[in-house]
């Protein structure tokens, strides 16, 4: 969903419960695996076992999804439960989507659950989870 008058994305907490984002794919390339070692700081070592880090998957999948909304300044990933469910090799496609589960405001913020679900494209679930966004007012 986007603002019709300027085409930007809508603000994620004025989309609604059930909200389904457009599913996004996306390359898990050596490059991309190596920004992600380095902005956790573990060794580049991981990327000669030609299997990605299962969180990149996620922040890569998170990453995606969040094109779909625009996020304002302050707003917080404030928790997630993830289940891995395949190891995934480097170099893959994987074809992520998710949908707003909930939304609960508390106080100035508003706390919205994006359930995140990812699959190979064998169509195999790799990723399943939830992320919790605060978003302030």
């Amino acid at each position: 969903m986007k603002n019709r008058a300027s085409g930007t994305p809508a603000s994620l907490k004025e989309l609604p419960v059930g909200h389904e984002f457009p599913s996004i794919t996306y390359e898990l390339t050596q490059a991309t695996i190596a920004k992600y070692l380095d902005a956790v700081g573990e060794s580049q070592d991981f990327v000669s076992s030609r299997i990605v880090p299962p969180l990149a998957i996620a922040a890569c999948a998170i990453a995606a999804l969040s094109k779909s909304f625009a996020v304002p300044p302050g707003t917080i990933h404030a928790a997630q439960e993830l289940e891995f469910l395949k190891i995934i090799p480097l170099g893959s496609n994987i074809n992520c989507g998710g949908k707003i589960a909930s939304k609960l405001q508390r106080g100035r913020l508003n706390l919205i659950s994006i359930e995140i679900n990812a699959v190979n494209m064998e169509k195999e679930k790799v990723l399943s989870g939830k992320a919790t966004i605060a978003v302030p007012d």
